[in-house]
Protein backbone atom coordinates (compact mmCIF):
# COMPACT_ATOMS: atom_id res chain seq x y z
CA UNK A 1 0.00 0.00 0.00
CA UNK A 2 1.34 3.37 -0.94
CA UNK A 3 2.31 6.08 1.69
CA UNK A 4 -0.28 8.41 0.71
CA UNK A 5 -2.99 5.38 0.67
CA UNK A 6 -2.37 5.06 4.39
CA UNK A 7 -2.41 8.72 5.01
CA UNK A 8 -6.01 8.33 3.71
CA UNK A 9 -7.12 5.28 5.47
CA UNK A 10 -5.76 6.74 8.83
CA UNK A 11 -7.98 10.17 8.26
CA UNK A 12 -11.12 8.08 7.92
CA UNK A 13 -10.25 6.24 10.45
CA UNK A 14 -10.25 9.39 12.62
CA UNK A 15 -13.00 10.90 10.70
CA UNK A 16 -10.86 13.45 9.34
CA UNK A 17 -11.91 15.38 5.86
CA UNK A 18 -8.77 16.73 3.66
CA UNK A 19 -9.93 20.03 5.17
CA UNK A 20 -10.34 19.06 8.56
CA UNK A 21 -6.39 17.97 7.93
CA UNK A 22 -5.31 21.65 6.24
CA UNK A 23 -6.75 23.12 9.40
CA UNK A 24 -4.74 20.94 11.46
CA UNK A 25 -1.37 21.31 9.70
CA UNK A 26 -1.92 24.99 8.14
CA UNK A 27 -0.76 22.85 4.95
CA UNK A 28 -2.77 24.40 1.72
CA UNK A 29 -6.32 21.92 1.33
CA UNK A 30 -4.72 21.76 -2.74
CA UNK A 31 -1.63 20.57 -1.43
CA UNK A 32 -2.96 18.35 0.60
CA UNK A 33 -5.34 16.98 -1.88
CA UNK A 34 -2.17 16.75 -4.44
CA UNK A 35 -0.16 14.85 -1.86
CA UNK A 36 -3.16 11.96 -1.88
CA UNK A 37 -3.66 12.30 -5.26
CA UNK A 38 -0.27 11.77 -6.59
CA UNK A 39 1.98 10.50 -3.92
CA UNK A 40 3.89 11.19 -0.67
CA UNK A 41 7.16 10.89 -2.72
CA UNK A 42 6.25 13.89 -4.52
CA UNK A 43 5.85 16.36 -1.27
CA UNK A 44 8.22 18.34 1.28
CA UNK A 45 9.37 16.32 4.19
CA UNK A 46 8.18 18.78 6.47
CA UNK A 47 4.72 18.69 4.80
CA UNK A 48 4.71 14.61 5.29
CA UNK A 49 6.13 15.52 9.43
CA UNK A 50 2.88 17.94 9.61
CA UNK A 51 0.32 15.36 8.43
CA UNK A 52 2.02 12.24 9.96
CA UNK A 53 2.10 14.49 13.33
CA UNK A 54 -1.22 15.56 12.87
CA UNK A 55 -2.62 11.58 12.69
CA UNK A 56 -0.67 10.35 15.51
CA UNK A 57 1.90 8.75 13.35
CA UNK A 58 5.76 9.02 12.93
CA UNK A 59 7.34 9.36 9.56
CA UNK A 60 9.22 6.20 10.77
CA UNK A 61 5.65 4.63 11.47
CA UNK A 62 4.74 5.60 7.98
CA UNK A 63 7.45 3.78 6.20
CA UNK A 64 7.48 0.55 8.39
CA UNK A 65 3.28 0.34 7.50
CA UNK A 66 4.27 1.05 3.97
CA UNK A 67 6.83 -1.49 3.69
CA UNK A 68 4.15 -4.02 5.79
CA UNK A 69 1.83 -3.27 2.66
CA UNK A 70 3.80 -4.10 0.35
CA UNK A 71 5.34 -0.76 -0.94
CA UNK A 72 9.37 -1.33 -0.79
CA UNK A 73 9.90 2.31 -0.82
CA UNK A 74 13.44 3.41 -2.83
CA UNK A 75 15.79 0.98 -4.30
CA UNK A 76 18.84 0.57 -2.53
CA UNK A 77 21.66 2.13 -3.90
CA UNK A 78 24.16 0.13 -6.12
CA UNK A 79 28.30 0.19 -4.90
CA UNK A 80 29.21 3.14 -6.68
CA UNK A 81 25.98 5.01 -5.74
CA UNK A 82 27.24 4.40 -2.09
CA UNK A 83 30.96 4.87 -3.12
CA UNK A 84 29.68 8.27 -4.26
CA UNK A 85 27.89 8.87 -1.19
CA UNK A 86 30.76 8.67 1.29
CA UNK A 87 32.99 11.40 -1.45
CA UNK A 88 32.90 14.42 1.16
CA UNK A 89 33.30 12.11 3.89
CA UNK A 90 36.56 12.90 6.51
CA UNK A 91 39.33 10.34 7.41
CA UNK A 92 37.52 9.85 10.82
CA UNK A 93 33.71 9.77 9.01
CA UNK A 94 35.77 6.90 6.80
CA UNK A 95 37.63 4.95 9.58
CA UNK A 96 34.50 5.07 11.36
CA UNK A 97 32.61 3.25 8.38
CA UNK A 98 35.12 1.08 8.08
CA UNK A 99 35.09 -0.24 11.44
CA UNK A 100 31.10 -0.19 10.99
CA UNK A 101 31.69 -2.38 7.82
CA UNK A 102 33.92 -4.85 9.87
CA UNK A 103 31.37 -4.69 12.84
CA UNK A 104 28.38 -6.11 10.32
CA UNK A 105 30.71 -8.78 8.58
CA UNK A 106 31.29 -10.10 12.37
CA UNK A 107 28.06 -10.43 12.61
CA UNK A 108 27.24 -12.43 9.62
CA UNK A 109 30.37 -15.05 9.66
CA UNK A 110 31.12 -14.57 13.79
CA UNK A 111 35.23 -15.67 14.54
CA UNK A 112 35.70 -19.58 15.50
CA UNK A 113 36.74 -19.38 19.00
Amino acid sequence: MKRNDILKKLMRQKNLRTADLARMTGIPYTTLKSIFDRGVDRSGYSSVCAICSALGITTDQLELLARENGDPGEREPSASELLEMTGDFSEEEMRQLKNYIHYLRFLREPPEM
